[in-house]
């Protein structure tokens, strides 16, 4: 019995070799009919190429090199963006220059929502931690936010009346009793704060009215609303199975079902990149003084190299100098 039974692990194993051989087989095609498309991209497009490229590498320059700034960073939302930024920024160049535009554009606009609430939500968590306790939140308190507060949008706590703050009290009571190991006055203290943070009528607004709240908070022109509610709607165009989609492979059927190089999405979607960038160094900027010079040299790098100009984040520098 034993032995039998060993023979059909034997076999099991075998066939497994066999089935990821295969895989992997597949795989290597597909992936040299992706570097087919990113040679000539680099051959058509040779100088936008190498902005490509050159995006992953400001990522190192961006790291703070000193431990106290560095856990600063990595317990702010705008800091866990910037430690993902390298995996970010190397898949969606990796997908621009492979063809994968519509892919690349849902990326960047992941990059493009964290930046706003990077700025809009970590105000409303901070202001009111560092009123109650005068000191700066860490991420796992963040995180606690940001599950009660989609659990408070599934829930519908904002009406044509405002917020319903009883609501949301609840919401946290029942959170916090059942998660929080704390003596009766900590878990009163706890409950209070964070219905003080999910509160704020802010947290409710879409992204394309909370660009303005940013902006304000940025200390930046409102002018700029308009092209960064433009950039918004352009990268939410092909989330969903909309006009911009059909549009595109109505224009460029191949596109539908195989990855090929595409001059007007390839445009569009490093033109997207650029602006995405924008927000986000400029976001990066305000929310650690520390990190402007090292944010000021990679937009100087720019226009010296390419002639590029990051006019959020040039802007919100020379406001601050």
């Amino acid at each position: 019995m034993m032995k039998d039974l060993l023979r059909r692990f034997y076999l099991w194993l075998l066939r497994r070799k066999r089935e990821c051989k295969a895989l992997e087989s597949y795989y290597e095609l597909y992936g040299s009919m992706l570097r087919e498309v990113r040679e000539e991209t680099c051959r058509k497009f040779p100088e936008e190429t190498g902005m490509l490229v050159e995006f992953i590498d400001n990522w190192i320059e961006l790291i703070p090199r000193d431990k106290q700034l560095l856990h600063m960073v990595i317990n702010s939302l705008s800091g866990i963006l910037l430690f993902y930024l390298w995996r970010l920024s190397n898949w969606v160049t990796y997908e621009i220059l492979s063809g994968r535009y519509f892919e690349a554009i849902r990326n960047l606009r992941f990059l493009f929502e964290g930046s706003v609430y990077a700025v809009v939500i970590e105000d409303a968590i901070e202001r009111r931690i560092y009123e109650k306790w005068k000191a700066l939140s860490g991420i796992d308190l963040k995180t606690e936010i940001f599950m009660l507060w989609d659990e408070c949008r599934r829930k519908r706590v904002k009406g044509k009346k405002g917020v319903d703050v009883d609501k949301i009290r609840k919401i946290v009571a029942s959170f916090i009793n059942q998660h929080a190991d704390l003596s009766d006055p900590k878990r009163r203290e706890y409950i209070e704060v964070y219905t003080q943070i999910l509160s704020d009528e802010r947290l409710y607004l879409p992204v394309s009215r909370m660009i303005d709240e940013a902006l304000e908070l940025l200390g930046l022109d409102q002018n700029f609303g308009e092209r960064l509610g433009n950039v918004w709607r352009e990268l939410s165009s092909y989330l969903h199975f909309s006009h911009a989609f059909l549009k595109a492979i109505l224009k460029a059927p191949e596109l539908l079902s195989l990855e090929a190089m595409n001059k007007e999405l390839f445009k569009k979607s490093l033109n997207l990149y650029f602006e995405t960038l924008d927000l986000y160094y400029a976001v990066l900027a305000w929310r650690f003084p520390k990190l402007r010079e090292n944010i000021k040299r990679v937009v100087e790098w720019w226009k010296e190299a390419f002639n590029k100009t990051f006019n959020l984040t040039e802007t919100f520098l020379k406001n601050n100098a």
